[in-house]
């Protein structure tokens, strides 16, 4: 697989992850991170390469990619392709990165509250801060694992395009953030941004 100008992890599983596919989402929920975006979230947020980060929902490995380039273990994994289902996944880690398939983004969320040990990280649209059920089952009114961080991208990047190596992308219609949760966090959440102006595509980029 051609993976442009970044270079694909040597031993990571890489498939599309999730079960079922609402009105005219992308089958699968399969919308494969820019590569920006998540060496954009290694600029604003610490992870120790002591330790091992997990990529629940890897899909063609777009995030692992990176991660891995950037001098950290990872643990890649997915439904579709290989079976490894992380809603039933046990064992302990230190770190997750992942772009979770929205449809189980709730379900995402309590199960790396279960099984992460120190922080994780997931790329959400932006109104994802809302609802009343994601308040009182704890997705955000959580004291022991809180959540930290909202970094939101100034523009709005288009998923589900084909990857570029250089980063960019197209803009889209929604809003997007990185969404941090640390046990170690205490008082209210982080909202910073992310400027990603220059990995904006414009005409003479296309």
């Amino acid at each position: 697989m051609n993976f442009g100008l970044e270079q694909p992890p040597t031993k990571t599983k890489r498939k599309n992850f999730n079960r079922n596919n609402r009105g005219d989402r992308k089958p699968g929920d399969f919308y494969e991170t820019p590569y920006s975006m998540t060496r954009q979230l290694l600029n604003v947020e610490w992870f120790s390469t002591g330790e091992v980060i997990l990529e629940p929902a890897s899909g063609a490995g777009a995030i692992a990619t990176v991660l891995n380039n950037s001098g950290y273990s990872i643990i890649a994994t997915d439904f579709i392709y290989t079976g490894d289902d992380f809603l039933i996944f046990n064992d302990r880690v230190a770190y997750i990165i992942t772009n979770p398939p929205f449809s189980l983004a709730f379900e995402f969320v309590q199960k790396a509250k279960q099984v992460c040990d120190v922080k994780f990280a997931f790329l959400l649209p932006l109104d994802y801060l809302h609802g009343s059920e994601r308040f009182e089952d704890k997705i955000f009114n959580d004291p022991e694992f809180p959540l930290s961080s909202v970094w939101i991208f100034v523009r709005r990047p288009m998923l589900g395009l084909p990857l570029r190596g250089d980063g960019k992308y197209e803009t889209g219609m929604q809003t997007y953030a990185w969404f941090v949760w640390d046990k170690n966090h205490r008082g209210p959440p982080q909202i910073g941004w992310i400027d990603n102006r220059e990995y904006v595509l414009n005409a003479r980029d296309t």
